[in-house]
């Protein structure tokens, strides 16, 4: 996610710089988001090459104490257009969030280097069976063109699109698929 363009635009073109941002961003809103929902992770080798992160009806947003614990990590160590350039991009997303009770997905991130592999597919393959199983609505957002085709292929639908830090970002949802029956009422 390095190099997704609401990253390289919040936290600058130095992506080296942009790497160690994130690599601290990253740690307590994936804490937050273990606390709020689910956080899978994909291995190869007892290293971690995906995750995908969410959040059930109702406990997508972060709560005021969450995103204080994260402001440092935005704050400290970046110049002050930062901090700013992060909360534009969050409070743009967040005024987009359904009114309709969903799962929130997001991030789903693979290793730049992995991608194409099935990692990404196999963790959005587990989180749609979930979302059928449970008859849930989901959705996500984007900020990646060749994500939104990516994530229609699993059912997921374009309801929306905005200019977000001066990139477009896209908004999905997807309604979870019925189960069908064989003639004996087996699944």
């Amino acid at each position: 996610m390095r190099d997704n363009p609401n990253n390289v635009r919040a936290f600058g073109p130095d992506a080296e710089r942009r790497c160690l941002a994130l690599t601290r961003f990253f740690a307590p809103v994936l804490r937050g988001a273990r606390r709020r929902g689910s956080v899978l992770g994909a291995f190869r080798n007892d290293s971690l090459v995906g995750v995908s992160v969410a959040a059930p009806p109702g406990r997508c947003q972060p709560k005021l104490v969450e995103k204080l614990s994260v402001f440092p990590t935005v704050f400290f160590g970046n110049t002050i257009g930062v901090p700013l350039r992060v909360l534009k991009w969050i409070g743009e997303w967040s005024s987009r969030d359904p009114t309709e009770a969903h799962w929130h997905l997001g991030p789903v991130a693979v290793d730049a280097h992995l991608q194409g592999h099935g990692i990404g597919s196999t963790l959005m393959t587990d989180f749609c069976a979930r979302m059928d199983r449970a008859s849930s609505l989901s959705y996500l957002e984007t900020d990646k063109a060749e994500n939104v085709r990516f994530y229609e292929r699993f059912g997921f639908a374009l309801i929306g699109e905005s200019e977000v830090l001066g990139a477009p970002n896209w908004f999905m949802s997807r309604r979870a698929r019925p189960r069908t029956f064989s003639r004996s009422g087996e699944l």
